[in-house]
Formats: C-alpha cells, sequence, structure tokens
C-alpha cells in the first residue's frame, strides 16, 4: 500500500510540539514525512534526525506538489504565503490562540499599555505586516487542529468552525517512573514570565515557606526580562533552609527540559486565566492552552495548577488562592506524593503511546 505523504511546517515558534510530532509519526507506517522549518527553527531542534529536515526562507517558494496534505503547526504571521498552499493542498493549521486565529476578535487597548515595552514591535506586525486584516487567511485550511479537549469545546460551543475542526491526539505519557530523590524536586515548567503565569505569585509566598521536607525548585525556563531574572537571583538568599533553586538564563533545548522534568515529583503551574496574544484578549483553558498540560501527561507527572483552569483528563492538584498553594507545599513530603500517584493509575492506561499513536494515525489518514 502507498503510504501517505504528509510535510510538516513550522516557520515560527512552536519547536518542542514539531519534536513530539515527530515522535509519533516516525512510528507510524503508514506515512512519510518531511519537516520544512526556518532557520530559527531548526536551530532549537534536537530530536528530529537532519534527513526528515528541510530549511526554508518562504512557504510560497517552496514546491509541496509532492506531498498529499500539509500540516501548519503554527500561523501568526506571513498570512500571504499560506494563500496558496491552503488552495492548492489539504492543510491542517493548528489554531492556538483561538480569539486573534479564527474568532478574529479585535485588540484590546488594556494590552497595548500592559505591553508597552513591545510597542514598536506589534506596530510593526499591524501596519507594516498588516497581520490584523490578513489573519482571515487562517479560514481557508481545510481543517483546523486543536490540541485539548477545552479548545475544541469552545469552538464547538461558538458553532461556526465546529465541522472543521479537530482535536489532535498528541498527548501520549512516554514516563510515569517516580523519582528516587528524598528531596521534593517541584518544576515549573515554561518561560519565567509575569505575561502566562503567576510568578509574582510564587516570588511572594516561595520566601514565606516554612517546609518540613527538603525541597528543591526549579524555574525551567528563560526568564522574560533582566528584572525577573534579577528577581529569581534574589529569590535564592531570601528562602527557608529546607529550599534550594535553580533557574535558567536562556532557552532551554527539548532534551535538556524533558531530562529535568523526568525528576520532578510535581509541575508547579501557575498558569493565569487572562493573557493575550498580539494584543488580542486570550483565556488559558478556554481559547489557549498551556503546554503545562502536555508536560504532565507527556512525563507522567501531577501538576499544582490554579482552581481556575479547567479539569485536565488527568490527577493534578488545585489550590484556590496564595495561602491554599502555600499549606499544600508546606505540608508536602515524599509518602503524601506516592499516595497521590496511585491516582494517576487509571490515566496511564487512557495515554498509552500506542493508542495515541493509533488515534492519530487514524486523523492523518482521513486528511
Amino acid at each position: 500500500m502507498k503510504k501517505k505523504q504528509i510535510a510538516f511546517i513550522e516557520m515560527e515558534t512552536h519547536s518542542a510540539l514539531l519534536e513530539q510530532w515527530y515522535l509519533l509519526v516516525s512510528q507510524i507506517d503508514s506515512i512519510d514525512f518531511h519537516f520544512f522549518v526556518s532557520q530559527k527553527v531548526f536551530e532549537k531542534l534536537t530530536a528530529i534526525p537532519i534527513n526528515h529536515i528541510t530549511i526554508i526562507a518562504s512557504v510560497r517558494a517552496t514546491d509541496f506538489s509532492n506531498f498529499d496534505a500539509v500540516v501548519v503547526n503554527t500561523l501568526h504571521r506571513n498570512f500571504s504565503d499560506y494563500a496558496d498552499l491552503f488552495q492548492q493542498k489539504k492543510v491542517l493549521c493548528l489554531v492556538h490562540n483561538l480569539n486573534f486565529s479564527l474568532f478574529l476578535k479585535s485588540i484590546s487597548w488594556k494590552n497595548i499599555f500592559k505591553e508597552k515595552e513591545k510597542l514598536t514591535y506589534f506596530l510593526k506586525l499591524y501596519l507594516k505586516e498588516k497581520v490584523g486584516s490578513k489573519r482571515n487567511v487562517v479560514h481557508r485550511a481545510k481543517n483546523f487542529g486543536v490540541i485539548s479537549a477545552s479548545a475544541l469545546e469552545t469552538i464547538k460551543t461558538d458553532g461556526r468552525y465546529s465541522e472543521k475542526s479537530r482535536l489532535i491526539p498528541m498527548n501520549y505519557c512516554q514516563n510515569s517512573e517516580f523519582p528516587s530523590s528524598d528531596r521534593i524536586q517541584i518544576v515549573m515548567p515554561g518561560n519565567v514570565s509575569n505575561k502566562r503565569k503567576d510568578v509574582d505569585l510564587l516570588f511572594k509566598i516561595l520566601p514565606k515557606l516554612q517546609p518540613q521536607s527538603k525541597i528543591h525548585f526549579t524555574f525551567l525556563g528563560k526568564p522574560e526580562n533582566d528584572t525577573v531574572l534579577q528577581q529569581l537571583e534574589r529569590l535564592k538568599t531570601q528562602c527557608h533552609s529546607n529550599i534550594s533553586i535553580t533557574h535558567f538564563h536562556k532557552f532551554i533545548p527539548w532534551e535538556e527540559y524533558s531530562k529535568v522534568i523526568a525528576q520532578a515529583h510535581l509541575l508547579l503551574c501557575p498558569i493565569k486565566s487572562k493573557t493575550s496574544f498580539y494584543w488580542v484578549d486570550e483565556y488559558y483553558g478556554s481559547t489557549k492552552v498551556s503546554g503545562a498540560e502536555a508536560d504532565c501527561i507527556y512525563n507522567g507527572k501531577i501538576g499544582i495548577f490554579p482552581s481556575s483552569y479547567p479539569k485536565m483528563d488527568w490527577h493534578n492538584l488545585y489550590y484556590e488562592d496564595k495561602n491554599d498553594l502555600k499549606k499544600i507545599i508546606e505540608d508536602l513530603n515524599v509518602e503524601i506524593i506516592k499516595k497521590e500517584y496511585k491516582n494517576l493509575n487509571p490515566y496511564l492506561e487512557k495515554y498509552t503511546f500506542e493508542k495515541v499513536k493509533s488515534e492519530l494515525e487514524k486523523l492523518l489518514l482521513n486528511l
């Protein structure tokens, strides 16, 4: 039987998600695949063999005629480059910010004032690149893809794009071993940024913690600016003697990122309910998905989320406010965490690699 030929395109930002695609499609015998990426994305890839990658400068100037279907991993800029491709090919376009890309919501003036440091950059996007008027090119894709059930539910509730939208089964559990360390390892995955996470909350409560157990916190991401970096440095000197802290200064390659998370007992995910993308309001768990969901499932980890974040199909811990989070962390010990992990067992059976791979194969073959 002839294999289906699928091209994957990533010119912008989601390199880690692209590597997750590779880990799955490389094990699907009915599909041949190739990745087309920008130089910037290529420099962040570590898991995809070079023979499966072509570096391109432009989607419009690239020949995709030999492919049966195309997956666009991210599309937030250079929309005109994709117009012909959407017309000529069966394209599955992943949508990461529903209000910006799908529902075409207007910018919020409050966001302009909140992100004054990016004023020049965003003005270039809107006035020179005209992302506001050109983003409707996304609607020409044959199918839209989202990577969480909550985002798909938002699309279904809206109703306009339900028939074209698909839930992409990407999340499988790669590893579920309980860490051997007696010191509790708590990792906050992703960039250390107040835009999307309540990092200020952590800076406030960590110096006040009086834990009975030894706890090591790792901020596993690049600080958003020098101010946050300085706050992380100060935090090391402000905490209880049972607390130690590690942080990073730059982008962390996916393989190193995964190794650190594998050693964690818990993932700390202080996701803010409301954020923005290109000045357009977005809502985590509704119109936008946190990468922390995939981090929990892929690595078989329990997350600590605010109660405002929609419940995942996974066992996590949830806190109501800063006092609740403080109590959860202070009361932790290894035995308590082991008991919580027993609640994870039913979910591990749902997210095996083979089950997720089989569901993804069906979806891709139907493109």
